[in-house]
Formats: C-alpha cells, sequence, structure tokens
C-alpha cells in the first residue's frame, strides 16, 4: 500500500542538498497558514497528523511485477493528494502467484537547509519586494517492492509554489533532488538524482500545487535489518541544477 506522510515545517532557507550528511533532516506539513508565512519569507506549518510513526509499509515480492503497477502508484497518488481517502490504504496490484511480506519502508525527510526554494528577481536578492515566487513541499507517500534481489522504492511529492511581489504568470523550473542515504556512523548515500520540473504559473493565481513521482529507485536488495538505517531526503536544489555539465574530452585523432 501507499504510505502517506505529513510532516511539520520550520524552516527560512534554502540551499543545496549535500549527500552523505548525517540525519539531519527535518519532518514537516503543510495548512492554509503557509500562504500567508511564505510570503514572509519562512515557514511555519501545524501537524495535521499527528506525531506517531507509520506502520510497516508491505512490500511485494516475487520475479515478475504486475505490468501496470507504476501507472497505478502514480495515479493513486494523485487520488490521495487530491483528497481521495478511499485511496490511501488501497494496496498495489499483485500478480496472483505473489505473497506480501512486512517491510519498514524508509521515512521521507526533507533535507535541513533545503525545504523551501525562493526566487528573486536578478539584482533583488535581499529585498522582500524582489520575491518572485517560492515553492515548498506540503505532504509524500512511499512504495516499496522487494524483488529478487533488488528493492524499488517509489516516491511522490506534492508540494506548493506561492507568487511573490515581483512575480506574475508563466513557466518556472524546480530543482528537486531525491537521496536514499544509508546513516549510521559513516552515512552513505545509495541513490541519488536531480529532476528539474516545470510548472506553469497561470495569470491571476497566487498559489498553485505541483506534483512529482519518482518510480525507480533501485538498489540492492538490504541485509537483514540494514534497511532500518535508510532514510529518504528530499530537497530544492538550485546550485546542483545550476552546475555546469563537464566539458566532454576531445577524440584523439584516428592514427592513418
Amino acid at each position: 500500500m501507499i504510505n502517506f506522510d505529513i510532516f511539520n515545517v520550520h524552516t527560512c532557507n534554502a540551499g543545496a542538498l549535500p549527500t552523505g550528511a548525517g540525519r539531519r533532516g527535518w519532518r514537516h506539513a503543510a495548512g492554509a497558514a503557509a500562504i500567508v508565512a511564505m510570503l514572509t519569507g519562512c515557514s511555519s506549518f501545524g501537524s495535521l497528523t499527528g506525531g506517531s510513526s507509520p506502520p510497516p509499509v508491505p512490500a511485494s515480492t516475487g520475479s515478475t511485477a504486475p505490468a501496470s503497477s507504476n501507472g497505478s502508484f502514480t495515479s493513486r497518488v494523485k487520488s490521495l493528494f487530491a483528497g481521495d481517502s478511499g485511496n490511501l490504504n488501497s494496496p498495489a496490484p499483485q500478480a496472483a502467484a505473489e505473497a506480501t511480506v512486512e517491510i519498514n519502508c524508509p521515512s521521507v525527510e526533507y533535507r535541513q537547509g533545503a525545504a523551501t526554494l525562493a526566487v528573486n528577481s536578478q539584482g533583488t536578492e535581499n529585498a522582500a519586494l524582489g520575491l518572485r515566487y517560492q515553492a515548498s513541499f506540503v505532504q509524500t507517500a512511499r512504495e516499496c517492492i522487494l524483488r529478487g534481489n533488488d528493492l524499488t522504492i517509489k516516491v511522490g511529492v506534492q508540494g506548493r509554489i506561492v507568487v511573490g511581489p515581483a512575480g506574475g504568470p508563466g513557466p518556472v523550473s524546480i530543482p528537486l533532488r531525491y537521496a536514499l542515504v544509508r546513516e549510521g556512523t559513516e552515512p552513505r548515500t545509495l541513490w541519488t538524482k536531480l529532476f528539474v520540473v516545470p510548472v506553469t504559473i497561470p495569470a491571476n493565481q497566487l498559489n498553485l500545487p505541483w506534483l512529482h513521482v519518482e518510480e525507480e529507485m533501485k538498489v540492492p536488495r538490504p541485509p537483514g535489518d540494514e534497511i532500518d538505517s535508510y532514510v529518504i531526503y528530499i530537497g530544492f536544489d538550485p546550485e546542483g541544477a545550476a552546475a555546469p555539465k563537464p566539458a566532454a574530452k576531445p577524440r584523439s585523432p584516428r592514427a592513418r
């Protein structure tokens, strides 16, 4: 089934998303007060679900996966984020021969310092009236699937964009990074990927949600209870998105 998370958030700045850092992620949530708070440069949202830990998530096992499982996760996440509670705990489609096991699917946490993204007009980086828009996270969902020697984690993220005094309609890009980290005395990043999520702000709309789903976070099946030390970190990574790509090495001339 999909495991649904809403977290508390108290954060005031955005930054690059480091990899392999200690377990410093904050848990977050969003409410109606977010729109006003974000325009002040700092968000502070109350809890919507309480502080209890999520239960273990059933993960399907077997050598083959149903062809519709990927699309099913995406559609269920969209329904879930749209408020369709009937799909909240709907199990993923499984082949008849597949069994289920209980697995502590890693929690999703927002990287400290990278839970909000404020974009100002050029030359007005430190001016409140220069804010074009601010992006934040609202809620997440994840699902784990054990298939042979592979663990596949699917993650859905819903966020929100609030238009600032210098903003307006048009396309914007959200630099979103996922990182699966094995925490411990020597933290290790097992999987990381940067996505640039396109969002179009309509005319006469000051805030709107955005959605991203990643279905191919795949790593080797963790031995024993090692998965208990896994954490899925999510954060905005504008520096990573702006980093120049390495120049291609010139080809050596062929000998004649």
